[in-house]
Parts: C-alpha cells; sequence; structure tokens
C-alpha cells in the first residue's frame, strides 16, 4: 500500500451530516443530498469534497454516528441552509489511495493499523477521513487521510 504524507491547513468547511448507522446507502444519499446543494449555492466548482465519519461505532452507540459531507470554503462565504458551518481542524495525514469499492475499502480497514505500525508513523485522535475530487470519482478513486504524529 503507497503511503504519501500530506499537511493540511485548518479551514473553514460548510457541511451536511447524517445521525445515525454509518453505512453505503447513508452516505451516498448525504453526498448526492450535498453535492445539489453545494452546486445550487456555488461551492461545487470542482472542489473536493471531504467524508467525515465522526464517531467510532465500535465505541458510540451506531444510531448516534456522525458523519459529515463537506468542502473547504473561504472565510467570506455566506452558507445557505440546510447546511452548517464548521472548521476542519487540519494537521499531518498519511494519504492513501484506493479504488472506491467496498471490497477495497474492507480491505483498507482491516490492514490501516499494520500499514502505519509497518511505516513507524503514530495516529492522532482525530477522525478519518475520506477524500474525492471530481476527476477521482471519474475514475473510481477515493483517497483516505489517516491523521499522524
Amino acid at each position: 500500500m503507497k503511503i504519501t504524507i500530506e499537511e493540511l491547513p485548518e479551514s473553514k468547511i460548510t457541511y451536511f451530516r447524517n445521525v445515525g448507522e454509518y453505512g453505503e446507502k447513508q452516505n451516498k444519499d448525504l453526498m448526492e443530498s450535498f453535492k445539489k446543494w453545494a452546486q445550487l449555492n456555488g461551492v461545487f466548482n470542482n472542489s473536493t469534497i471531504l467524508g467525515i465519519p465522526q464517531d467510532n461505532p465500535e465505541v458510540t452507540p451506531k444510531e448516534e454516528c456522525r458523519y459529515d459531507v463537506c468542502v473547504i470554503i473561504n472565510k467570506d462565504f455566506n452558507v445557505a441552509e440546510p447546511a452548517q458551518v464548521g472548521k476542519f481542524s487540519g494537521g499531518k495525514y498519511a494519504v492513501f489511495l484506493l479504488d472506491h469499492t467496498k471490497e477495497a475499502i474492507n480491505e483498507f480497514w482491516g490492514n490501516i493499523f499494520s500499514e502505519i505500525e509497518k511505516n513507524n508513523l503514530s495516529i492522532r485522535e482525530q477522525p478519518i477521513v475520506e477524500r474525492y475530487t471530481s476527476q477521482m470519482i471519474d475514475n473510481h478513486l477515493c483517497e483516505i487521510l489517516v491523521p499522524i504524529q
């Protein structure tokens, strides 16, 4: 598994949130409604979309798990409802490029901690982030960003 390291700046984001069990259908529905909102509100021009699971389903009851879909916006952007405004904390990330398939993502989750250890990296206490660009989506790819020290 190839890893690149990126330093991302703290940024203002606008997002939609789903609260409930994580799942392919829920995440996809949220992503589609967010993309429609983003296009209508002029924030989608080839933006990078971030998917951020906020909770660990092994610790948090599944009906309380939060999943955010967001884009980075400039400080002056006026966010229209129902989107919310938040902050992406940024920092250093190990970036993994994957096929955007259920199998590849399940395999990634099965190997991630051994990959991090094998590369002498240590994880920071922040959410792991999914990153999508329109070019990646067209090629059925996504990136997983793991926060590291």
